[in-house]
């Protein structure tokens, strides 16, 4: 297991325990649970590769993946996950599979100059390598494109200090076609024989056409009933053109209203990011990280068989762009708690590492707390000392 910044959950660091598994701390941070953990150096890695080729890698965080290019850098896994890194060298990938899809790809210094006017319109505008929606802007017309250049170097600038460029890389961007649908996150692994497994699968839930925010996720088992089938032969056809095997993956993909499952990036070597992923857990008693590392599938007919209509979600509560790092800041976590009618889980996390103050675990009877909270204006909760 390779732990990097920015956060590392109590759930992790407690299976990491228990399961005994080798870790590294590709760099110096605070870890829970660290003197209990099996923590090899990073220089046992770097001197003696061989070991990380032949073992199962599972990173916490994309920030890691800097420390695999140098450690193991022909490691088949690395290879591919430098693939997937580049969104559009993995457009260029899959081109022969959906070769009517529409992108372009650009430097960050010519793109005042592009002339959009030819371009299929709605479209998504983003870095080529990047994360947790940094920098995307859904380009709904020609006369929006002033607009999505805008926030594009204006959000890559706030940025890019906090992440590597294994993980953010400014200077390439690309252009590519809205595609209609509903998002979902899978998690999952493609295990020694090649065979994909699933984890979970989160809806990814917006609150208007120009929302790209990663704020809510949510499953329930009518929602794994009604697509796992259909994205487990998609997880094999894919699998297939990149002959992935012992292969941890956050996929996120689009189902069109015609049936159609369009990939939209693949988060090499990792679940969903900040502990997320744990939301398999209260969900359905899933730990992905054990699953993971001893090769395990969930019998998926059996933990559907409950008639729990319950649904469950994961809320990343982020700081506004303006007020993030701004000294004095103060977020009020005691008040944005009674925005919840039943918390599972409510994380604290540091704003010095990270732009995501909270990730709140809960429990719905239904979607009307998701649209509500999709919307809510978290101006209240913060405010400025001194």
């Amino acid at each position: 297991m390779i732990l990097a910044r920015p956060s590392i959950s109590p759930y992790l660091a407690r299976t990491l325990f228990e399961l005994g598994e080798p870790v590294v701390l590709s760099e110096e941070f605070p870890v829970a649970m660290r003197p209990a953990l099996n923590l090899l150096a990073p220089d046992e890695v770097l001197q003696n590769p061989r070991a990380a080729y032949q073992s199962r890698i599972l990173t916490s965080s994309e920030n890691a993946l800097q420390f695999l290019y140098e450690a193991i850098p022909h490691d088949d896994r690395v290879l591919k996950a430098r693939i997937f890194k580049d969104k559009a060298a993995f457009r260029r990938s899959i081109r022969k599979l959906f070769p009517e899809f529409f992108f372009r790809e650009f430097s960050l210094s010519e793109i005042d100059s592009v002339d959009p006017s030819s371009f299929p319109f709605p479209l998504v505008l983003k870095p080529s390598v990047g994360i947790s929606s940094i920098g995307v802007y859904r380009v709904a017309s020609r006369e929006d494109w002033k607009n999505a250049v805008e926030f594009l170097k204006t959000d890559l600038a706030k940025y890019q200090a906090n992440y590597a460029d294994a993980v953010v890389e400014s200077g390439r961007i690309i252009l590519e076609e809205w595609i209609d649908g509903v998002e979902l996150a899978i998690d999952g692994y493609f295990n020694t024989d090649a065979e994909p497994v699933i984890l979970n699968i989160l809806q990814h839930l917006f609150a208007g056409p120009e929302d790209t925010s990663d704020r809510c996720y949510f499953t329930h088992r009518a929602l794994i009933r009604k697509y796992y089938s259909s994205l487990q032969s998609f997880l094999k056809r894919f699998g297939d053109i990149f002959d992935l095997k012992r292969f941890p993956f956050h996929l996120e993909v689009r189902c069109t209203p015609d049936g159609r499952i369009l990939p939209i990036e693949v988060n090499p070597l990792r679940f969903a990011g900040l502990g997320t992923t744990e939301l398999a857990e209260y969900a359905y008693g899933i730990n992905v990280y054990r699953a993971f590392f001893r090769e395990e599938k969930p019998d998926w007919d059996k933990l559907l068989e409950g008639k729990d209509p319950s649904i469950y979600s994961f809320m990343c509560a982020d700081v506004p762009t303006e007020l993030f790092r701004k000294p004095g800041l103060r977020i009020h976590d005691r008040e944005f708690f009674k925005q919840f009618e039943e918390i599972l889980d409510y994380r604290i996390l540091s704003e010095t590492e990270t732009s995501t103050f909270a990730v709140i675990f809960y429990r719905s009877r239904d979607l009307s707390e998701n649209e509500r909270l999709i919307r809510l204006d978290l101006s209240p909760y913060f405010s400025i000392s001194g």
